[in-house]
């Protein structure tokens, strides 16, 4: 919607905060039928859902020099998957051959028939939501998660018909061209913000690493085309934070708590964390955001107290430890571009 209000509207708001956008609704939709598509022949039942968590926090919890529970930079990160195979019959504490070849399929993201990529991927890391959006009840393809549901109704009442069955019928080489009709005001992927620019307006944007929702590598590729469009200015006028291990909005086991929707309270309401402040100080006073402090509550429950804190760093920046101090404090990390 605010991506939306800022491509169609420009003139409308001086400053816009857009959180775990859908950027492309349509395309969006296609990749839950793959998903869907995906796990068909393999249902996977919630309580196998651990054991892919714990796989994928294992290989790739450490690769920012600190073991401490949150994948920060998932994207980076490559699972062996078939390593979880089961070596005999199905069994809770692994995967058989086909529920492997499901997962790769929705850590890769819809291809064609050719191999093309058509959209990105789920990264890996935080799969603790799966059940909800991605897997559902494991009896029947990926029935009735949020993606299943989202998709059949889009592709039947929307664009095929109400006795459409996508899961099973639609083709990933010919059937994108029906969503054109419906792009225009569906999606929201325009790259030129040259207006909205131009009269002074601020976004900010950020999105959780562990959102099972909307892939988070969809916003990274819209703002690296924004950049592509807008060149070195583009911080002038548009940032982006990622958050690692947050899932859709919020929750997930990372520090997800800084005054976005549906995160409940801030722990201070001062731009250095909160959001909203952030953006409204970039508006009124010329000062942009280098940094938001996101807050970990014990339980994500604000009552309980502070578990964590952590700084999200201006895409593509990620938090790094100084050495010393402890790992819950955000003042003992720094913001540094990552190694290649």
């Amino acid at each position: 919607m605010g991506l939306t209000e800022l491509q169609k509207y420009p003139q409308d708001f001086d400053g816009v905060v857009v959180g775990n956008p859908v950027i492309d609704r349509t395309r969006l939709m296609m990749s839950y039928t793959y998903n869907a598509r995906a796990l068909a022949p393999a249902p996977i039942p919630p309580q196998k859902i651990a054991l892919l968590e714990k796989a994928t926090l294992a290989a790739c919890d450490g690769r920012d020099g600190l073991v401490d529970g949150v994948i920060d930079s998932p994207a980076q990160c490559k699972v062996d998957l078939r390593a979880l195979t089961c070596r005999g019959t199905d069994a809770a504490d692994c995967f058989t051959a086909g529920q492997v070849a499901a997962l790769e399929k929705i850590y890769n993201g819809p291809h064609d028939s050719k191999g093309n990529r058509l959209y990105p991927g789920f990264p890996p890391g935080h799969e603790g939501d799966y059940e909800a959006y991605i897997t559902g009840s494991g009896k029947l393809n990926s029935h009735p998660s949020g993606q299943w549901s989202f998709q059949d109704g889009f592709m039947r009442y929307f664009v095929f018909g109400e006795k459409y069955d996508a899961v099973a019928d639609f083709n990933f080489d010919r059937d994108i061209a029906a969503f054109a009709p419906f792009e225009k005001d569906q999606d929201a992927a325009q790259t030129d913000l040259s207006t909205f620019k131009a009269r002074g307006g601020k976004l900010i944007m950020y999105h959780g690493w562990a959102d099972h929702s909307i892939t988070p590598l969809r916003t990274v590729q819209y703002y690296e085309d924004v950049r592509k469009v807008h060149g070195a200015g583009t911080a002038d006028f548009a940032r982006l934070f990622m958050v690692p291990g947050m899932h859709h909005c919020s929750k997930g086991p990372g520090p997800n708590s800084f005054g976005g929707s549906g995160q409940g309270f801030s722990p201070r309401y001062e731009p250095e964390f909160d959001v909203v402040m952030a953006l409204d100080r970039w508006v009124d006073q010329g000062i942009a955001p280098q940094q938001i402090v996101a807050t970990k509550y014990v339980n994500d429950d604000s009552k309980q107290g502070v578990a964590r804190t952590r700084p999200l760093c201006l895409y593509p920046q990620v938090a790094r430890y100084k050495g010393t101090g402890s790992i819950d404090d955000a003042a003992n990390f720094a913001c540094a571009t990552p190694a290649k």
